[in-house]
């Protein structure tokens, strides 16, 4: 039976991790899946781990010799053969009915662009609900609500097809942000549908701390978010945008791209950069966070604070998060 969706997962030296992806992969409710795997030439066990999977229908890969990340996930997407794919990080993992509720809701809605689902944002044993909008609205309304903090959007909750993939051709190399360069360009594609239940899981933050996005400066970071928030600020415009919606957009991609600077202090702060080095990061990111009071005083934070209490604020405040999210769940049920 030729499968409907393909969930891929690229991995590179987490042995340790590796299993719960593919067992949830392997555990879905759906028979319309596939499941693939490619090795970025890891060093410690995973080749190992992987044997026993080819024989439960994985199909496997190993990379001749590391690569980009980016270019290990174009080649799951070459290689996938489902209609649908879903870039499922090797420490993430899924609910069972993940690709059940998907293809159900592409199937009520067959002109919809993408789909996301619910996630559990992980901080260490913290779960943070993220935020979703309705089962389906404008690509432009997503991406309002996306810049206005009301849409979040994780690549291992996100199916898309396969063709709009490859035809938004490769990530570009000086691109960090992966999943984002990729759906907010799928949104301009049509309508954006989500199942609102939490049927994935992102893991942000491990006792490792070894998440990519982490280790990216802040400078970098910064430019990216700038450069994506131009890039949609153009689509919008060019799709006839309001220039009520327009002038909204704006003020919410300025706030958006203020606080990603200073989140990325703390990340980089928590996963060891010196003080000194953020400082310097400092004086060149001040342009991009300008006078917003919330960027100024995480900026603050990540520049003050030593690395252990800076890391015990960030699991205090997803720990009040989560609790202010799941009762707000809880009242809409």
């Amino acid at each position: 039976m030729t499968p409907r969706l393909t969930i891929a997962i690229p991995t590179l030296n987490r042995a340790g991790l590796l299993c719960r992806a593919i067992d949830s992969a392997l555990a879905q409710t759906s028979r319309e899946i596939e499941v693939i795997v490619s090795d970025n030439a890891s060093t410690d066990e995973t080749a190992e781990v992987l044997r026993p999977y080819a024989e439960r229908g994985v199909r496997t890969f190993r990379q001749a010799k590391t690569i980009p990340a980016s270019q290990n996930g174009t080649f799951l997407m070459r290689e996938a053969r489902g209609e649908f794919f879903v870039g499922l990080s090797d420490d993430d993992y899924l609910e069972p009915a993940f690709a059940e509720k998907v293809l159900a809701l592409y199937d009520r809605h067959p002109q919809l662009s993408f789909v996301y689902t619910g996630c559990a944002v992980h901080y260490e044993d913290i779960e943070v609900p993220a935020l979703v909008g309705p089962e389906v609205e404008s690509g432009l309304d997503f991406l309002l609500g996306h810049y206005e903090d009301q849409r979040e959007v994780s690549w291992c909750a996100c199916a898309t097809r396969v063709r709009n993939l490859l035809a938004l051709g490769p990530q570009p190399d000086d691109r960090i942000v992966g999943d984002m360069y990729f759906w907010t360009k799928m949104a301009f594609l049509g309508p954006v549908g989500c199942v609102r239940e939490v049927e994935s899981h992102y893991i942000l933050l491990r006792t490792q701390n070894d998440n990519i996005s982490h280790g990216t400066s802040p400078l970098a970071w910064t430019r990216e978010a700038q450069l994506l928030g131009d890039e949609v600020m153009e689509g919008c415009r060019k799709a006839g945008a309001s220039a009520e919606f327009l002038a909204r957009l704006r003020k919410a991609c300025r706030q958006h791209v203020a606080r990603s600077a200073a989140n990325q202090f703390v990340w980089t702060r928590i996963r060891g950069a010196s003080v000194t080095k953020a400082w310097g990061w400092s004086f060149e990111c001040l342009p991009f966070i300008g006078l917003d009071f919330r960027a100024l005083s995480r900026l603050g934070a990540g520049l003050l604070l030593p690395r252990r209490l800076l890391r015990t604020a960030l699991l205090q405040g997803a720990r009040k998060q989560a609790s202010i999210r799941s009762r707000a769940q809880r009242a809409d049920s």
